[in-house]
């Protein structure tokens, strides 16, 4: 059974609830206080089974220009509209006010009621008709069918249900893989059951028994039961009317603008970058920036706009500060309402949920995102440049499940268009751009330094890609030294093309610092007192030399030994393993012939090269 959501617009007294009760039988007027005035004041809710599988689900809406912030919330998440224009009355204010948010909202098909048609003469009905032509010129509803009806005497009722089944042809189903996202537009608490509410479901699926997130706010619950068309389901789709019977949770926990999702699935935001369309009611005032009311979905809030930039299709890039935490994603639509005079001064929809600070050293743009989710992956990639971004963070961000984040990052990573490394993404031109800045950056320190056998790593990544991440940064190297540029060393990084060329001066005071080590075996001189008898920093570039290349080894006290001596000492270690497999501080002393000043940090160099593991206050010599 496919549902499809209607919402109805139109000024006040212009029966858009009578047409409703005509065409299904239900009221839609359902408060105390609409029954006794004759208007509707809150969104009122009924079906329409239009046989052959097909549900026409209403969202009625007040037409009273008071209450058109609740028309704003039914009208979000509608497929399409049913605009309502009453025979003796003509277009009126909030007719066209109404169509401008449908418009704004992204609605994209329709019908169009001309009602009360057994109140006046059939010329007269002719002139409304030809008015709503007019008004309808250019907009979504250019083309839609007009049809004649009386909620009364019943006339043109069956013709109207005929229109709205034709929309199932043109209105395309929605897609149920998303993210489950429910806005509230009712929480109410029903004897012998508990916490209930009902909206629209706009993406993805949700299901008896899933454990369920309410946003801002966090509280989480659980399903214990789903009504979709006033008939208990096992799973509601997006593009349904669902009540949802949650299991947890208070009425107050739930409010109407919050949205019902599953838990760590998405973010709530007060700070968005949005596309703009003003309408031409919009004065100079809210154009230049300042207070307006912010509608999206069932939800609204205070809201300060800022103009980022004018595009030449006439829309214009903002930043919007909500005064509270909003559930908003990208391609979401809005609506901008002015505080005083009350009134729709324009709408858009939400470009990005997590823009950069103000004071963000890479300039970035609100037009670079675009509503392609791939296309957004990438800029966002861009945006941050060597640091990448998460895999959670992205989807949560743009509202995609993780298989269909996977999917994309493996078409996108295929294409070249960006690199993932140990649990991050990186745009490829960023990661391209780190790698060639590591090889000027190399390149100019060999030449500076012709006798170092290589920067470290972490001298190397503060100066080329400090934003990178650790684990990242090692995966780079790692590409790079398997393409053949650089050559890793322990913590020394290299080209690949360097070599050190020691001429016999130097080649003499290498073997003096070599031998002056290998002869104090386990007792080694202070590397200080060895430097200050062979000329200093030259010779400390040589020390260094000497444990790149194997001959010396210092250990994480700073010490210096000769690497014959710590070989000699490993060999004896394993040979004392064949009769006991730990060994105390005491024996260690005898055994490498050593004071306890030497032997215990020998030990902890031990246990990093995983020769030894401590255990209590002895070793355990671990196999080799």
């Amino acid at each position: 059974m496919r549902h499809l959501v209607v919402g109805t617009a139109g000024h006040i007294d212009h029966g858009k609830s009578s047409l409703v009760r005509a065409l299904t039988g239900i009221d839609p007027d359902r408060l105390a206080e609409e029954k006794e005035r004759g208007i509707t004041i809150d969104l009122g809710f009924a079906d329409l089974d239009l046989g052959g599988g097909f549900v026409a689900s209403f969202v009625d809406v007040p037409g009273h220009e008071r209450f058109v912030r609740h028309m704003v919330a039914g009208a979000a998440g509608v497929d399409a509209v049913l605009l309502v224009v009453a025979a003796d009355d003509g277009v009126r204010p909030q007719t066209r006010e109404h169509l401008a948010i449908c418009s704004l909202l992204g609605v994209r098909d329709g019908v169009v009621a001309l009602t009360k048609t057994d109140l006046v003469e059939a010329d007269l009905a002719e002139v409304a008709a030809l008015e709503i032509r007019d008004l309808l010129r250019g907009s979504f509803l250019a083309s839609a069918p007009l049809v004649r009806v009386s909620a009364r005497s019943g006339d043109g009722i069956e013709a109207l249900r005929g229109a709205l089944k034709d929309l199932f042809a043109r209105v395309p189903e929605r897609e149920t893989t998303g993210l489950p996202r429910l806005p509230v537009d009712r929480s109410f608490v029903m004897k012998g059951f508990g916490t209930v509410v009902t909206g629209t479901l706009v993406a993805g699926r949700l299901r008896e028994g899933d454990d369920v997130e309410v946003l801002p706010g966090g509280k989480r619950g659980r399903i214990r039961g789903l009504q979709v068309h006033r008939a208990r389901v096992p799973e509601a789709k997006a593009g349904q009317r669902t009540a949802v019977n949650v299991q947890g949770l208070d009425r107050d926990d739930v409010p109407r603008g919050s949205t019902v999702t599953v838990p760590r699935a998405l973010l709530s935001t007060r700070r968005i970058w949005g596309r703009l369309r003003w309408l031409p009611e919009a004065g100079e005032a809210v154009r230049r920036g300042g207070e307006v009311r912010f509608h999206q979905g069932t939800c609204e809030r205070a809201a300060k706009v800022r103009v980022l930039g004018e595009l030449p299709d006439g829309t214009c890039d903002v930043e919007l500060l909500l005064d509270g935490e909003t559930v908003l994603l990208p391609g979401d639509r809005f609506i901008l309402r002015r505080p005083a005079p009350v009134d729709t001064v324009g709408g858009g929809e939400v470009l990005d949920i997590r823009p950069p600070s103000r004071r963000a050293r890479r300039p970035a743009r609100a037009s670079a995102l675009g509503s392609d989710p791939d296309e957004g992956i990438l800029a966002r990639l861009a945006r941050a440049g060597p640091a990448g971004r998460s895999r959670s963070e992205l989807a949560a961000e743009m509202g995609l499940t993780a298989s269909d984040l996977d999917a994309r990052v493996d078409r996108l990573s295929a294409a070249g268009l960006l690199v993932a490394r140990s649990g991050l993404l990186v745009d490829s031109e960023a990661w391209r751009s780190v790698g060639e800045r590591v090889q000027r950056l190399l390149a100019a320190f060999h030449e500076a330094e012709p006798l170092r056998p290589g920067m470290s790593r972490e001298e190397l990544r503060s100066q080329s890609a400090r934003a990178m991440p650790q684990d990242v940064w090692r995966s780079l190297l790692q590409d790079l030294a398997g393409g053949g540029i650089l050559r890793l060393a322990g913590e020394r990084v290299a080209l690949a093309s360097h070599r050190v060329v020691l001429s016999d001066a130097d080649l003499v005071v290498a073997r003096r610092i070599e031998g002056r080590f290998r002869e104090a075996g386990l007792d080694p001189p202070e590397a200080e007192d060895v430097l200050r008898g062979e000329g200093g920093e030259k010779a400390g570039r040589i020390l260094d030399l000497l444990q790149a290349d194997g001959r010396l080894v210092r250990i994480r006290d700073g010490r210096w030994f000769h690497a014959d001596a710590i070989e000699d000492l490993v060999r004896k270690l394993r040979g004392f393993a064949r009769t006991s497999r730990t060994i105390d501080v005491a024996a260690f002393k005898d055994l490498a012939g050593v004071t306890r000043k030497n032997a215990i940090p020998l030990l902890e160099h031990l246990d990093a090269e995983r020769v030894t593991r401590r255990v209590g206050n002895a070793r355990e010599i671990l196999d080799a």
